[in-house]
């Protein structure tokens, strides 16, 4: 039984700390990460994957403001690391994605060329937070909003206490970014094709991560897309053939990919508001669960506001959701609890 909650203690720390890292280290907070997106050389880099004047001007200026931040205690930092020390220890996977790229990417690397799924799942995954940091983490964007949350914190004890959060968010961005940039940028349009072979090899969540990426990669520069447009129709067709196997296995991270895709985004399925909020309501109803209140939800059905839809229309979206939720969801645990 101790042994039983020791792990279970672990998950759930593993879980929280995977959490505040992908927010604070690896996934932009402008926007979801995903691969394909075209990057901005121009502004942040020059060739050879060296950083442009401007860039390192902007990246030394901004370590200058982050010093003059209050700093997290070395009490605090200590901790983090043996707690990473610690999940590295107990799960030999966990280091793919905690530490920082620049590190762990040859590893990663050849375990994925060789075969290694959970590598090729990470690798797709990393890539494209890659291709995201690149973008939203370059120093001079950095460098504006550090201006912008000082100014908005304003000079009162309090408000500038506070500051020790933003300042290591964004040290953290600032490391991700570099870290990136020390990766040759065709690697990390090859996160799409990693991910994809993950995903034929059923390692687990690749499939619907792949998903993830297509729609974000869609919503990318139209030009580049046209131009590749016979290989997106392919990857599009697999996407949506890997999204109704997520749906039939009861996987409710295939209800937030369907939200995402009928909402419009990425052009995977076509924009359907009706769809939308029957897999909603479906996605509402298989969280209730965790929180008992699923009968009650049940009964009331979906909450109705706006008037893109009639009252006949929200009927069928509710109907559609109740059997969405007794089709896929009825019969599976909920994996919360």
């Amino acid at each position: 039984m101790k042994r039983w909650l020791g792990w279970g203690g672990l998950l759930l720390a593993l879980a929280a700390l995977a959490g505040w890292f992908y927010l604070t280290r690896l996934t932009p907070v402008r926007s979801v990460p995903s691969p394909g997106i075209e990057l901005a050389n121009a502004a942040a880099t020059g060739p050879e994957n060296h950083s442009a004047p401007g860039a390192q001007n902007s990246a030394d200026v901004l370590r200058r403001r982050l010093s003059e931040l209050p700093q997290r205690s070395p009490k605090a930092h200590a901790a983090m690391e043996s707690m990473l020390a610690e999940m590295q220890k107990r799960d030999p996977y966990a280091r793919w994605w905690l530490l920082p790229i620049d590190e762990i990417h040859g590893e990663i690397r050849t375990a994925a060329e060789h075969g290694d799924l959970k590598a090729a799942y990470a690798l797709g995954i990393r890539y494209g937070q890659c291709s995201r940091a690149l973008e939203d983490y370059a120093p001079q964007k950095l460098l504006a909003e550090l201006d912008q949350e000082i100014e908005l914190a304003g000079s009162t004890p309090v408000a500038r206490g506070s500051m020790e959060n933003v300042g290591n968010r964004i040290s953290s961005e600032l490391e991700t970014y570099n870290a990136c940039a020390t990766l040759d940028r065709a690697l990390l349009d090859e996160s799409m094709l990693w991910l994809e072979r993950a995903g034929r090899g059923e390692a687990k969540g690749a499939r619907l991560a792949y998903v993830s990426a297509w729609i974000k990669q869609a919503s990318g520069d139209r030009n580049e897309l046209i131009a590749d447009i016979e290989r997106m129709a392919a990857q599009r067709a697999l996407a949506r053939e890997w999204l109704q196997q997520g749906l039939a296995a009861g996987d409710s991270d295939a209800l937030d990919q369907y939200i995402e895709a009928y909402s419009g985004q990425g052009g995977l399925l076509p924009r359907d508001r009706m769809q939308e909020m029957a897999y909603r309501y479906a996605r509402d109803l298989v969280r209730s669960r965790r929180v008992s209140e699923f009968d009650a939800l049940w009964a009331s059905g979906p909450t109705r506001y706006g008037d893109e839809l009639s009252s006949q229309q929200w009927d069928a979206a509710e109907a559609q959701g109740r059997s969405i939720f007794k089709t896929y969801y009825e019969a599976k645990p909920d994996r919360a609890q």
